[in-house]
């Protein structure tokens, strides 16, 4: 996936103005290339350890991408205080136990973590049961 040196900044400004607690949303584009941030509000009783995206939030970005024609590249939430890994819980919530296959196939799973504040760091992975697999991250000049 590919995201501007601005999207990045506009990514760790959302994840430090709510350093307590996790954030999330959806990243939207085409062909691997990220051309809007759709910030979501965490609903979950534990925000400082999860993520829980706003379910009319979420759908109105999915709305924004289908009428702009963009793709669902990445869900992304922070990990406040420890690495940009993704958690049991993450694997968990990627899974859909009723299909037995990823909630979202081919989405990129991007983790933003504040462990270091001096040099936060964003990871992405595809996420399929208990396989992690590293998803490249491309960061390029605002004018690319």
């Amino acid at each position: 996936m590919i995201l501007t040196c601005s999207q990045l900044d506009e990514l760790y400004a959302q994840m430090r103005r709510a350093a307590s607690h996790e954030i999330c949303g959806m990243l939207g584009g085409k062909d691997g290339r990220a051309l809007k941030i759709y910030p979501i509000k965490n609903i979950a009783p534990q925000r400082a350890k999860n993520y829980l995206m706003d379910g009319a939030e979420q759908i109105r970005a999915m709305q924004d991408m289908d009428a702009n024609g963009y793709d669902i590249l990445a869900i992304y939430h922070s990990h406040p205080d420890t690495r940009a890994y993704p958690s049991p819980t993450d694997l968990r919530d990627a899974w859909d136990t009723a299909l037995q296959a990823p909630r979202y196939p081919g989405t990129i799973y991007l983790i933003l973590s504040l462990m270091n504040p001096d040099m936060p760091e964003a990871r992405g992975y595809f996420l399929n049961g208990e396989t992690i697999t590293a998803a490249p991250l491309e960061i390029v000049a605002d004018n690319q």
